[in-house]
């Protein structure tokens, strides 16, 4: 099968989206099947429309991602100069803002080598390639299929207008991969047909060796440890750990506040002006480097307070490693309030009390995270997952 994996953001852009796609396409090529990416940026950028329009990379090109062949298509400069007053319509009017633009990027996809038998996009920021890529499998006589990532604020009142020509090319699509009951619902009420739904979990990204040890000592971690781990943007409630800490320190003084994950424009800052040992800020690292494992591994809690997720993989990360995990109350994410976590507003008085919590009864941390294991062992198998998607690609194709 001749699958063509398309998302503007490509790896090793970092993300979960990235990187749950790429281990999938990554194995769909170790079975023998040939995955094409197509991409538009493999860095980290958080403006979507404008850094895939105006502030887009200069040039197409191409390079190897493991067994996938990337390639990368930007907008010239004459695009970006008629893309320009098209822009402000997105929002307010997407039905006359994204048309050019993703015809655009569809002539562009059209240089993809040979035909597909699927094409499958990962929605990541706005909708111009996601609706490109719908374009080329049109062009092409084949299967569309999607991972809308469908996030709470799209179910704000804001949301559904905003989003509402998207949710017209979720109701086109022969595909929709979803990742838990609660977002298969959304898909059903949005009138997406409940047989183009596919239901997948997501398994966990982890180095297979580690050393514990050598992590503490390196960075200086105390007696006590919590985690934070990923994109250091504010919906993902960094800054609300880092102002939670000085009430947890008021019962708990020798524990370190560990923060992994890639900065943004004015995060380090944030970091640089703490003047106290505890709180330890770890830049971009790997999705399989020894230390996210070493981290999670000497964690007593996992706390990513973050307002806007999916499935949340790095939670199932966490599990895997036997930790407990506090997220926000976000209806998509899979974690059983009060048994293998624990679910609160994104407030940092909460959050310190139920990290104290945490911290006091290490027995009740340890039950959680064990229950988060067995959910790992049974429903987050990569072979599982693969084999889903491998199965669903071929009955749209036969279809």
């Amino acid at each position: 099968m001749k699958i063509f994996q398309t998302s503007t953001a490509f790896y090793p852009s970092m993300g979960g989206a990235q990187l749950h796609w790429y281990t999938i396409g990554k194995m769909l090529a170790g079975r023998g099947h040939s995955v094409t990416g197509c991409g538009q940026w493999k860095d980290h950028r958080n403006r979507y429309l404008i850094d895939s329009t105006l502030k887009a990379p200069w040039g197409d090109d191409q390079y190897e991602a493991g067994p996938i062949q990337v390639h990368r298509y930007q907008p010239t400069a004459l695009a970006r100069a008629w893309m320009a007053p098209l822009l402000p319509l997105c929002m307010p009017l997407p039905e006359l803002g994204y048309p050019l633009i993703s015809r655009y990027f569809a002539r562009k996809m059209e240089a993809l080598p040979g035909k597909p038998d699927v094409v499958m996009n990962i929605r990541i920021g706005r909708e111009h390639f996601s609706w490109a890529s719908y374009h080329l499998a049109k062009k092409h006589g084949v299967p569309f299929v999607i991972c809308p990532n469908y996030s709470p604020r799209m179910q704000s009142k804001v949301g559904q207008i905003v989003m509402r020509n998207f949710f017209r090319l979720l109701r086109k699509a022969d595909g929709v991969v979803v990742f838990t009951p609660a977002e298969r619902d959304e898909m059903i009420r949005l009138g997406v047909n409940p047989a183009n739904i596919l239901l997948i979990g997501v398994g966990p990204l982890l180095a297979e060796e580690w050393d514990e040890d050598a992590f503490r000592k390196d960075y200086g971690i105390r007696k006590k440890m919590v985690l934070f781990l990923g994109q250091k943007l504010e919906y993902k409630g960094f800054d609300t750990l880092i102002e939670a800490a000085p009430k947890v320190w008021e019962k708990h003084p020798e524990t370190s506040f560990v923060f992994i994950g890639p900065h943004y424009p004015g995060t380090k800052e944030i970091f640089d002006k703490i003047d106290d040992p505890r709180i330890v800020d770890i830049p971009r690292i790997d999705a399989f480097d020894p230390i996210k494992v070493a981290a999670l591994s000497a964690a007593n809690v996992f706390a990513l307070p973050s307002r806007q997720e999916g499935i949340g993989g790095v939670y199932i990360e966490a599990w895997a490693l036997k930790k407990p995990v506090i997220s926000c109350k976000i209806p998509f994410l899979t974690i059983r309030d009060g048994v293998d976590g624990v679910m609160i507003e994104q407030d940092a008085g909460i959050l310190a009390d139920k990290l104290t919590w945490f911290l006091d009864n290490p027995a009740e941390a340890e039950r959680m995270g064990q229950a988060g294991f067995e959910r790992v062992q049974g429903e987050y198998s990569w072979e599982k997952i693969v084999s889903d998607v491998e199965a669903f690609f071929q009955k749209l194709q036969d279809r």
